[in-house]
């Protein structure tokens, strides 16, 4: 095999990449200590110490998937897909702890086993796969079927947990996937187009309404130039219209601890001691920090426990207020470095694959990313989404880690065609 066909040595190994993870481990390691210091148990029953081990068992997990050989990851998508599915059925019938409302764990004694999350892992490879193989477009609708089928059963089975934020996040890789695997900027409006109908739909200002109904038709004109089948033009017009009025059918449908957040995030002091505590709390930590921070470990929020969930869903308030906006902007910056890094993977090789699971990867990350600081500062309901290396959690550190293994073996064992 020649050697031209592979890319420099020197070119395998993305330093910045691995240093920027290191980096965003460390800051998690320590923002989880000073979030925890407060507790009197023993260092190794700690929560920061238990990251630590999650962290480093989750480095030894991706030092071994940089080897695999990416033709051998095609051949277990299928499998790793039903072994994924099993474990989300199994979580159904035997969850751990029940978590308000929701059971979500299996509970294995030294760790507290989340299906979900891997089931991300086993999604994004498996629908990278087909599509790499079975480009879709809107003028062979036979051609999502299948990606159909693969994405509804792990939703629906998130959804029943219920685990809508995390249920999300198959929606997400699923969209992008749709994008890199043929779809075009028009295409991805259209299928996103009923979501905003429905939120529009709620909106209290005309203009928005009168816009949005502009831009519809802008596109419907567009989707004609385009000779799309009438059909297809016509469901495109009739999900719109009956979005906007199926709007309270999906609230209905929604559980009652879902449609508290939301209530919460239209008006937090509605419930400032119940339900909007948690966002309330948050805004006080973020805001209270200005620009510098009040210290490493000395945060009142956080020291003397207003703030809930502190080392978990609401880390980044911790960042906020004892590191300041200069800490969130530093942490930003790594992020912002951590997928640029991570993208451009996809621009090295021509193979399909590479580029879906690459940019899935970054899509899962990202969404993690804005979700959960959008919820911190108020901007998004309460979802309980973790921050990527930042919140505590075995399940979630593992999940990060064997993505970034993913990411690093399409790097190194990537081929130009």
């Amino acid at each position: 095999m020649s050697t031209g066909r592979f890319l420099d040595k020197s070119l395998k190994f993305d330093w910045v990449f691995m240093i920027v993870t290191l980096a965003l481990m460390t800051s998690g390691v320590v923002l989880v200590y000073s979030a925890t210091s407060n507790e009197d148990v023993v260092f190794y029953e700690s929560f920061w110490f238990k990251q630590i081990v999650y962290f480093c068992s989750g480095i030894l997990l991706a030092a071994g998937i940089v080897f695999l050989k990416i033709h051998w990851l095609k051949r277990i998508t299928v499998p790793f897909y039903a072994v994924a599915l099993i474990l989300l059925c199994v979580v159904l019938f035997f969850a751990g702890d029940v978590v308000k409302g929701a059971g979500r764990w299996i509970d294995l004694g030294f760790l507290k086993l989340q299906p979900s999350e891997f089931a991300k892992i086993a999604y994004l490879l498996t629908i990278s796969h087909w599509l790499s193989k079975h480009p879709v477009s809107l003028f062979k609708i036979k051609s999502f079927a299948m990606p159909f089928v693969l994405f509804i059963v792990p939703f629906a089975l998130v959804l029943k947990q219920p685990d809508l934020s995390t249920a999300l996040v198959f929606i997400a890789v699923t969209y992008v996937g749709f994008f890199f695997a043929g779809l075009t900027l028009t295409d991805m409006f259209l299928l996103a187009s009923p979501v905003f109908s429905v939120l529009f739909s709620h909106s209290q200002t005309m203009a928005f309404q009168i816009l949005w109904g502009l831009l519809i038709c802008a596109v419907v004109f567009a989707l004609v130039r385009r000779r799309l089948p009438k059909v297809l033009t016509v469901v495109f017009l009739a999900a719109n219209i009956l979005a906007g009025y199926a709007s309270s059918m999906a609230w209905n449908m929604l559980e009652p601890h879902q449609q508290k957040r939301v209530n919460t995030f239209l008006d937090p002091m509605s419930d400032p001691l119940g339900d909007g505590y948690q966002v309330l709390q948050s805004l006080t930590a973020i805001g209270s920090g200005g620009l510098t921070g009040k210290g490493f470990g000395n945060g009142t929020q956080t020291n003397l426990a207003f703030l809930p969930e502190e080392h978990t869903d609401f880390i980044f308030s911790v960042l906020g207020e004892q590191f300041g906006f200069a800490g969130c902007a530093f942490i930003l910056l790594l992020y912002a470095i951590f997928l640029w890094r991570a993208s451009s993977i996809c621009k090295l090789y021509s193979d399909p694959f590479i580029t879906l699971v690459t940019m899935g990867a970054c899509t899962i990350f990202l969404f993690h990313i804005i979700v959960n600081i959008a919820m911190t500062v108020g901007l998004m309901p309460v979802t309980g989404l973790p921050l990527p290396f930042l919140s505590y959690g075995g399940s979630f550190a593992l999940t990060c880690m064997v993505l970034v293994g993913g990411l690093m073996c399409m790097r190194y064992q990537g081929q130009r065609e």
